[in-house]
């Protein structure tokens, strides 16, 4: 994302899912915009920022910027962002992962995630529309093995044992 000493980017998290990567990002600094585009999806981390909220230990972290959009990134990142002149730093993108050739089922948060999306298929424009606005950088969480999204070669990958963070640089931090 490009945290160092002293900077905290602005971060758009076009796939909030259930924000546990915006969550970590917003403890960590960062002001963060969550776009969530299922309503059911959006009314459960309505409810959990509505209860973090009276927590004081997350009112802080809440305070800092961590605001959640219901709506379809694409759309929010061409009505938006195209009109305005405060594009986040960094663009984060994490797709539903591509079907597994395993028959081992996924964890149980992500079955459900999987049911009420559906299947995946704007990832290829967002990725587009993304690199248009990021002020910064775009950075796409994938499975280690999966292949770029549009075969579009990233400029460095940080890599971990089962995932890859793809990290297309706009500018240097």
């Amino acid at each position: 994302m490009g945290l160092k000493s002293g900077i905290t980017p602005s971060i758009l998290d076009t796939t909030a899912g259930l924000a546990g990567d915006a969550f970590v990002l917003a403890t960590l600094g960062c002001p963060v915009t969550l776009i969530e585009r299922s309503a059911i999806i959006f009314s459960l981390l309505a409810n959990a920022l509505e209860r973090a909220s009276l927590n004081e230990k997350f009112q802080t972290i809440l305070n800092q910027g961590f605001q959640l959009i219901n709506c379809d990134a694409n759309d929010y990142i061409i009505d938006q962002l195209a009109t305005s002149a405060e594009a986040p730093d960094v663009i984060y993108i994490d797709p539903m992962y591509p079907d597994r050739k395993k028959t081992a089922l996924v964890k149980k948060d992500m079955q459900i995630l999987q049911r009420l999306h559906g299947e995946d298929d704007n990832s290829s424009e967002l990725l587009d529309n993304a690199l248009k606005f990021a002020r910064k950088r775009v950075v796409v969480k994938r499975p280690i093995h999966a292949e770029t999204i549009n075969q579009k070669v990233p400029n460095t990958c940080i890599k971990s044992k089962k995932t890859r963070y793809d990290i297309y640089t706009i500018e240097k931090m």
